[in-house]
């Protein structure tokens, strides 16, 4: 029963969104000739540990402020509810934050140390970390939040794991981990809604805050449309393979969730599923994207141009 708790305090779920970045990256990395299985695992692991460390610190913060004691938790937000309902005491929760962010700094002071103090891995790492340290105290609540997480999730997250692998950068992997970013923003915007009062009440200033729930929602149909454009303008420019246009395939999928907050983005229960399709569309987008390198590494396919 513990452990069941626990689970759902690091919201384990959710960390197979940077599996699937991280196992993205190294895609593009292994098609370009470059695969280090030490440090692949290394990278897993470290960014979970980092992801964990942001969740559980969320977590505490929240709960210590009093913010998710006046939220109406659902499955994708408000919090794990694990400490509003005291199954967990907070100093535990609070120590497993700081462990997992030990862990992950860690790894990446490794990354520094054995790449001669790259200039390059420390800028990444740098900003990785002040994210984590003031995610919850500062930049959740001055509306930064989605814009940090999806630079992190995204093109941060992708230069990283593609840069230990192969020392150098690339604008094929910076452009997925825009496309993976702005995805995982779309889930963080959504799932603003429901906590829309809640935020206000305590002070944080949410985009949802800042800009209402009309203008933010269709700041989520821009976003949630963005990606695709982005995959079609890298198959049209030769910067991705013709292959990762499967990854339309979820489109209906993104069309449900935007016109499902339209019409119920004041109705925190009919939000749900559109929250829940937001958070599918991702993961699959990314799976989609990841068969489409696997089958140009594994499968040998051609990889046509098209001009």
């Amino acid at each position: 029963m513990t452990v069941k708790i626990w689970f759902q305090e690091i919201r384990a779920p959710f960390l197979t969104l940077p599996l699937i970045c991280i196992l993205l990256s190294l895609s593009v990395a292994g098609l370009n000739g470059f695969f280090n299985p030490v440090y692949s695992f290394l990278t897993l692991f470290g960014v979970i540990l980092l992801h964990v460390s942001v969740n559980v610190l969320n977590d505490y913060f929240d709960y210590k402020s009093g913010l998710d004691l006046s939220t109406k938790p659902t499955p994708f937000s408000g919090g794990s509810g694990i400490l509003p309902k005291g199954d967990l005491n907070p100093t535990h929760v609070f120590g497993l934050g700081l462990i997992s962010l030990i862990g992950g700094l860690t790894i990446g002071s490794y990354f520094v140390y054995i790449f001669n103090f790259d200039l390059v891995l420390i800028l990444l790492i740098g900003v990785a970390t002040l994210s984590v340290l003031t995610y919850s105290s500062m930049l959740a609540s001055w509306g930064l939040g989605e814009l940090i997480v999806g630079l992190n999730f995204g093109p941060l997250l992708f230069m990283g794991t593609y840069y230990v692998q192969s020392s150098t950068l690339s604008l094929e992997v910076i452009l997925l981990g825009a496309i993976m970013g702005i995805f995982v923003s779309s889930i963080l915007l959504i799932n603003e809604f429901p906590d829309h009062d809640a935020d206000l009440k305590h002070g944080r200033k949410t985009i949802v805050v800042r800009l209402g729930s009309d203008t933010a929602s269709k700041l989520f149909s821009l976003l949630l449309m963005t990606p695709y454009l982005l995959i079609v303008i890298g198959i049209l420019f030769s910067i991705l393979p013709i292959y990762t246009i499967i990854a339309l395939i979820t489109i209906p999928k993104a069309r449900f969730a935007i016109k499902h907050l339209s019409a119920n983005r004041d109705k925190i229960p009919e939000l749900i599923p559109a929250m829940g399709t937001t958070v599918q569309l991702t993961m699959f987008t990314g799976i989609l994207l990841i068969v489409s390198y696997l089958a140009i590494n594994f499968i040998n396919l051609p990889v046509p141009s098209l001009f």
